[in-house]
């Protein structure tokens, strides 16, 4: 995420992502973020500045096997943000 567009993000955001923040050697800038109502709303609020993408993690569990390339968002534990 560029600098200029972090600063600019209203404060409660800012303090959000940096709990997430992803390792500065992967593309996401905010990763294992639990699937919660409350971190759903902030990344809505966080789409209406720019473009993210969510990828959806979890792991299998009865009555679910998980695919190996991703996770529905219906049986995910947390969710990463990449821009788009």
């Amino acid at each position: 995420m560029d600098k200029l567009i972090k600063f600019c993000l209203p404060k409660d955001i800012q303090v959000w992502l940096e709990q997430y923040k992803a390792p500065e050697n992967e593309m996401a800038f905010a990763k294992d973020i639990p699937n919660s109502w409350y971190n759903h709303m902030m990344a809505k609020q966080l789409a209406k500045v720019f473009r993210i993408r969510k990828k959806y993690r979890g792991k299998s569990r009865y009555g679910y096997t998980r695919p190996g390339a991703f996770c529905h968002k219906k049986f995910a534990d947390r969710f990463a943000i990449y821009e788009r």
